[in-house]
């Protein structure tokens, strides 16, 4: 019997050592996760949006995301083709005086922003590529005007580019439930988990990719939200999360650089 009580004993010893083990903090800085496996394509228009946009006539069809009546420089999304049909988030107007012209193909989706820069020429207007429950992917567009005062659109940065730069440059550690956030090697946020009863961090645990937004109204920046992965589902979770931002270079040959990183 006496042996029988050892042995349990020694059991049960292994067994809290193992479960030990297994809350055993991960200190050391692993790269972040995405979400995207590939480019991200910004599809085609309805034929309801490119016959409509044939000939431009700015009415109650379009909403008006920017105007500057100093240099006559104005930018409308077609909200709808007619009360029955939508425009499913395509369809920009860039105008710069009497001169418009119409991109039936650029995604603006629900939430678009635009601002120009009279100093460099240099037109900014941020579209929706992927919008949902817990997910908002923006793509910023640089637009550009010919002598003729006709736009074109001069770069644009795909959500999976801005994703697998983000990866390289972000790093975490955990800590128990704490996490912190690491850009380029230097310590950014903590932040600590909350939600119990979701069977503890899977080995990848931070992954980027569902929420990418960008701000244009000075230099460019990128935010992105990290969200959590559980051993309990696959659903990311950003409870408790930060935000990070970053100032982004954007160029004509279609390349960008990230610095400047911080925490909104």
């Amino acid at each position: 019997m006496k042996e029988m009580r050892d042995w349990l004993m020694v059991a049960a010893v292994i067994a809290l050592c193992g479960m030990m083990m297994g809350c055993k903090s991960d200190k050391a800085q692993r790269p972040v996760n995405g979400t995207m496996e590939e480019a991200v394509a910004p599809g085609e228009a309805p034929q309801a949006v490119v016959d409509l946009m044939k000939q431009v006539n700015i009415d109650d069809c379009y909403e008006t995301l920017m105007e500057d009546k100093t240099t006559g420089v104005s930018v409308w999304s077609l909200l709808k083709c007619s009360d029955e049909v939508s425009s499913e988030g395509y369809g920009i107007v860039v105008g710069k005086g009497d001169v418009k012209t119409a991109l039936p193909h650029m995604r603006h989706g629900r939430m678009p922003r635009a601002r120009y820069d009279a100093t460099t020429g240099d037109l900014w207007i941020l579209g929706s590529d992927m919008e949902g429950t817990g997910v908002n992917v923006e793509r910023p567009y640089l637009l550009r005007f010919d002598d003729n005062g006709y736009a074109s659109i001069a770069n644009s940065i795909d959500p999976y580019e801005m994703q697998q730069a983000l990866c390289k440059a972000l790093t975490y550690s955990i800590d128990g439930q704490e996490i912190t956030f690491y850009a380029e090697g230097k310590e950014l946020a903590k932040a600590t988990n909350t939600l119990e009863d979701m069977g503890g961090f899977m080995d990848d645990a931070i992954y980027i990719g569902e929420q990418i937004s960008y701000g244009i109204e000075g230099p460019m920046t990128v935010q992105v939200t990290p969200g959590v992965n559980f051993v309990v589902g696959k659903v990311l979770h950003y409870d408790d999360m930060p935000t990070i931002s970053a100032t982004v270079t954007m160029t004509d040959n279609g390349s960008f650089k990230l610095s400047d990183f911080k925490v909104d």
